[in-house]
């Protein structure tokens, strides 16, 4: 090595062995840098030495924390705080100021973003500080997911993806969306509520491609298992891989699945939890090529949030008892945790360190789900917390010098001389108490709510309703036809999304009406309209049908030549009275019979003795309708 590579080595040993006090000290940094993680320090260290080794003097452009955990705001504190899952600590804090409740956090390999409705805000996960604001594209609260190439935001809903990082690109995805997931190699995997479409994001591209087709009206969810993309078909009950070269074929998974069921969004173990929230029934799908029979677990009587998975575990929240509750891949239950109270919905995070997170509602809380299912609790702390944003702090007064009486006035206490009040000081600023919290309303309107004739049945879709600070309890879907009866009403869980109408009435108009519920009551309901299936042409048909003898003159019609006409009648108004007359091209006479059709225009009969072998016999209608001529035939 030459001298001056020695002396450059030098140098950046230096730096790298200086690196372990800089990150330790805590007053260090121009902007108040707190700790940072272990693994944040490993990698700094890491990039420093290689320089020093390969003999580099060039600085270190970009340089990407990669930190394995999980961030969390905490609007109580003014606080973004990074979560290590491993150590089971808060490791490093960021003050955010005016932080909205309900913010969620999502990171890049350099920096993290702070989600809410009126604004993202980025930090810098080197020096912890603000870097700049965003506004976002919709006050939707969005779907995050951290992968390479992003992270991103899907605002499924208003059927935008966001792609954070050096830019912010808005992608439209052309509908409304079903939950995400993304697989390692850093694709973005949707599907499409309104066309059944299964569409993905490449890394670095700015065009979402769509090249499957489900076809309307399937109902599921995409998930992960292991580095593939798989779609469960709760329609078909099948799953079929959809990422790699092809498409996979689908495969039945051997389990009746109803349209409202939720899909984890990655698998335990080679195992992908499918929660049906009515039945209060948890089943673990085989995700391989050739699925054996799913495991079944019962769940007590309660409310259940959308389960996910660590590792080798499944996550689940009961929100009824307030516990996360941890599965093996098999079906036995591991662990049962309190939730520490806090107000507002927990929600489960996935790490990109295969550990669940719970946070919650408020920020107060996080635990840790760690991969074989044990759960920890973190307590959310600072380091020096700042003062909230909503409140001033005085500044400090001194107390004022006891006053003496003027000269030649009389003391007139008998106790001493006479003592004033000290003046009140003018120059205080007001203490500015924090805004009441505002109470929970009914949720907002279910969005994008659409109704679709698959058959004979009308597939509902609709997407979340806003909560208003109080999450979603129910959904109250109702369906009342145009006329006559067929009137229905349904109440689904409070993360259901779909349901399935069946039997609708040919031709019939139906108003379809789903409302949210939380605890402050019901919100504004949406409507949409679905027609039953076309009415058909209307039709005749006859056919010999019960042998037997015409009773009051067996000469006239008697076995084994003489039946009953065999009448079907189809496509006819629904629920109305028509006259039906027997012909013949032969000498034969009948008055006929009236008859009333069923909801769908339907009824079948047997009637008008006929026995002339060889003959043509039909039947018309009052309303002009006639049937096929039809040669009777011996017995």
């Amino acid at each position: 090595m030459s001298r001056t590579a020695r002396a450059r080595a030098g140098n950046v040993f230096e730096r790298a062995g200086s690196c372990t006090r800089i990150f330790y000290d805590r007053r260090v940094g121009k902007r108040g840098l707190r700790r940072l993680p272990m693994t944040a320090l490993v990698s700094v260290c890491a990039v420093l030495i290689g320089v020093a080794v390969s003999g580099g003097a060039s600085p270190l452009p970009g340089l990407e924390l990669s930190q394995a955990g999980h961030w969390i705001a905490s609007p109580a504190l003014n606080l973004v705080l990074f979560v290590n899952g491993s150590a089971k600590s808060m490791d490093a804090q960021v003050p955010v100021a005016g932080l909205e409740p309900g913010s969620q956090v999502v990171q890049g390999p350099t920096s993290g973003y702070v989600i809410g409705k009126s604004a993202i805000v980025e930090f810098g996960k080197s020096d912890l500080s603000v870097d700049r604001t965003l506004t976002p594209p919709s006050g939707e609260r969005p779907a995050l997911v951290e992968a390479s190439g992003g992270p991103y935001l899907v605002y499924r809903e208003a059927g935008r993806v966001v792609r954070l990082g050096s830019g912010f690109t808005t992608l439209p995805a052309g509908g409304p969306l079903g939950a995400p997931v993304a697989t390692p190699d850093g694709t973005l995997w949707l599907n499409r509520l309104d066309s059944g479409a299964l569409c993905r994001l490449a890394k670095d591209s700015d065009t979402v491609t769509c090249r499957d087709n489900l076809g309307a009206g399937h109902t599921g969810g995409l998930s992960i298992a292991g580095d593939r993309a798989v779609f469960v078909d709760t329609t078909t009950d099948t799953i079929r891989q959809v990422s790699g070269d092809k498409p996979g074929e689908p495969v039945a998974i051997g389990k009746d699945l109803s349209p409202a069921a939720q899909i984890a969004p990655a698998d335990a173990d080679g195992r992908i939890a499918v929660l049906e929230q009515e039945k209060r029934q948890l089943y673990l799908l085989d995700a391989g090529h050739t699925p054996a029979q799913p495991i079944k677990v019962d769940l007590p009587d309660g409310v259940y949030a959308n389960p996910t998975a660590s590792a080798s575990s499944v996550v689940l929240l009961d929100l009824t008892r307030h516990n996360v509750l941890t599965y093996g891949a098999d079906g036995t239950r591991r662990q049962v945790t309190a939730i520490p109270p806090e107000s507002g919905t927990p929600q489960l995070v996935r790490g990109d360190d295969k550990r669940v997170y719970v946070d919650g509602g408020e920020g107060k809380h996080v635990l840790v789900v760690d991969p074989d299912g044990k759960v920890s609790q973190v307590p959310v702390t600072a380091d020096k917390a700042p003062a909230p944003a909503t409140a001033q702090q005085p500044p400090p007064t001194q107390q004022p010098p006891a006053q003496q009486p003027p000269k030649g006035e009389p003391d007139v206490r008998p106790d001493g001389p006479k003592q004033q009040s000290p003046p009140v000081r003018k120059t205080d600023p007001p203490v500015t108490q924090p805004p009441k919290p505002i109470p929970p309303s009914p949720p907002g309107i279910p969005a994008q709510l659409t109704a679709r004739l698959q058959g004979s049945d009308a597939h509902v879709a609709w997407g979340a309703a806003a909560d208003n600070r109080a999450a979603v309890t129910a959904y109250h879907v109702t369906w009342k036809p145009s006329s006559g009866a067929g009137a229905g009403a349904s109440d689904l869980a409070g993360t259901a999304r779909s349901t399935v109408i069946p039997g609708l009435r040919a031709g019939i108009t139906y108003t379809i009406t789903v409302v949210a519920e939380n605890s402050a009551g019901r919100g504004t309901p949406a409507t949409a309209k679905v027609t039953g299936p076309a009415i058909p042409k209307p039709t005749i048909t006859v056919t010999r049908g019960k042998t037997g003898t015409y009773e009051p003159d067996p000469a006239e019609c008697s076995a084994p030549d003489c039946a009953k006409m065999h009448v079907v009648v189809r496509g006819f108004a629904p629920n109305t009275q028509f006259h039906f007359t027997p012909h013949c091209g032969c000498q034969y006479s009948n008055e006929g019979r009236s008859y009333t059709t069923d909801a769908n225009g339907a009824v079948t009969f047997e009637a008008f003795d006929f026995g002339a072998v060889g003959k043509q016999a039909w039947v018309t209608a009052d309303n002009g309708v006639s049937s096929a001529k039809y040669t009777w035939p011996p017995d």
